[in-house]
């Protein structure tokens, strides 16, 4: 971590971490907690397609947001996607498969900032947009049993892989033309059937329903296009606050 002590202990910058994972440099910014506590949360934010942890750590600001947390943003790798099929952009794969180099990633970089920061490993949660937003599915139903809640935004995922129950949020805009919204509802139809949920939701927020179930479940829903909704960011990590383990 390449970091100034003074910057640390103030939380004004993030540290700058770097692993090699099967001969790959791969890297994330961590931000540390600006109200600290013994065993802090901790939440990673996945950028989409095309994006960087840097513009992730500005556009999610999810360490404004949850003070209290550890902030993890990892940083992808070129990767082929159906609308890069060249490989040109950054990314992350939605291959269920421990020969996955992101899944791989997740768990060195997992270890260092558990290790580092001392986080409850009962309070891990992961969150991502578009492209992200799908990886994090993938994350659920591979590493599921280190994550205790999931955040999708404009992702679609959860149908062709193995999951297990969850707490889940996420947000669908109604003018998506990149990740249709009809696709993003085949993928909450899955985690509701999932999750058991009920089938009557009740208001969360100014654009969010609860519906419960073995777990909760929350569905924001905006009049817009695949952009990130930052103001939805709030009612995620009230929701995740909300989490008993």
């Amino acid at each position: 971590m390449v970091l100034s002590l003074l910057a640390i202990a103030l939380g004004q910058s993030p540290d700058f971490v770097t692993l090699e994972v099967d001969h790959e440099t791969r890297q994330a910014l961590v931000y540390r907690p600006t109200k600290p506590s013994a065993h802090p949360p901790i939440i990673f934010g996945f950028h989409g397609h095309m994006g960087t942890s840097r513009n992730a750590s500005r556009s999610f600001d999810l360490q404004s947001a949850w003070p209290e947390a550890v902030v993890v943003y990892p940083q992808g790798l070129p990767t082929k996607t159906h609308l890069d099929p060249e490989g040109r952009f950054n990314g992350w794969s939605a291959e269920a498969s421990d020969a996955n180099r992101d899944i791989r990633f997740f768990d060195l970089l997992y270890k260092s900032v558990m290790s580092s920061t001392h986080a409850d490993p009962r309070r891990v949660f992961a969150m991502g947009h578009s492209n992200g937003g799908q990886f994090v599915y993938t994350l659920w139903a591979m590493r599921g049993a280190e994550i205790a809640g999931i955040g999708s935004f404009e992702g679609a995922g959860g149908q062709s892989v193995r999951l297990t129950p969850k707490p889940f949020f996420i947000t669908i805009g109604s003018q998506d033309r990149t990740v249709p919204p009809a696709l993003q509802k085949r993928s909450l139809d899955a985690v509701f059937r999932i999750d058991q949920s009920s089938t009557n939701g009740q208001p969360y927020g100014d654009k969010g329903m609860l519906y419960s179930g073995d777990q909760p479940v929350v569905l924001w829903s905006y009049d817009g296009g695949h952009r990130f909704p930052a103001d939805a960011v709030p009612t995620m990590i009230r929701f995740f606050q909300s989490v008993k383990n």
